[in-house]
Parts: C-alpha cells; structure tokens; sequence
C-alpha cells in the first residue's frame, strides 16, 4: 500500500496517476476542473511528505473506481477487457483523465456508454510531480 517510488508503484499492479493539490498533511484535492469539488477531495491514511501547496500525482488503482449508478460523477467506456468474473474497464472522466476500474461481469458495458462511478481513495499514494 505504500510503494517507495514511482516505478514501484506502476511496477506492482494497474493504475493511472492524477494530478492533485496537497491542501494539508492528511488532505489532497485532485486536479478535475469539469469534476465537481466533492468528487475531488480526499483524507489520507497517513500524513503526506510534502508541503502544503505541492502538486502530486495520485495513484488511483481501479479498485479505487467503484461503479455507483447513483452518483452524479460520470465516465464514459473507453475499453474493456472480460476477465471472467469481471471486466476490467478504462474510462475517461469529465475532461479526458483516464482511469481504469474493475466490475463484476454481471454488468456489461458498451464502449462508449456513460456510466455513474465513486472515486474510494482508501489509502493515498502521491509522488511529487515535479519529480517524475
């Protein structure tokens, strides 16, 4: 849960990186601007190394992109791989970052189609931006 760097993290499993503001130690605020300002902030588990004001990118795993129809942050399909008991989909959310998000295979989606999600940043991983 706590990769040591960056190529750690994209080394040990799927994930995207998204640009996000640290607001204090246990806080970031991803960089969505067609997102909604609740869909954008999170706590962390742990206090972050970096300085209030600092861009990180943030690790989103797709087991932090849960499928939630009620919810009014949106992402369009973009790919989708059947994997057995699920499907592994890449979206785009509202102004092109992709993420990717795994769904149990009782619910089949078009690329293409529109569907409700919840970002669920249990644990936060950020890298300075500035450092890639």
């Amino acid at each position: 849960h706590r990769p040591a760097n960056r190529q750690v993290a994209a080394f040990i499993g799927l994930g995207t990186f998204i640009p996000a503001t640290v607001i204090s130690p246990n806080t970031i605020s991803l960089q969505l601007p067609e997102v909604s300002a609740k869909h954008q902030t999170f706590q962390t588990q742990w206090p972050l190394a970096y300085p209030t004001g600092t861009t990180v990118d943030v690790l989103l795993r797709p087991d932090d992109v849960i499928l939630d129809e009620s919810r009014d942050l949106c992402a369009t399909v973009l790919h989708k791989a059947f994997r057995g008991a699920d499907f592994l989909y890449t979206l785009a959310l509202p102004g092109g970052h992709e993420v990717m998000s795994i769904v149990s295979s009782h619910h089949n989606y078009e690329i293409g189609e529109s569907i409700g999600i919840r970002l669920d940043l249990n644990h936060v991983v950020a890298f300075d931006a500035a450092q890639k």
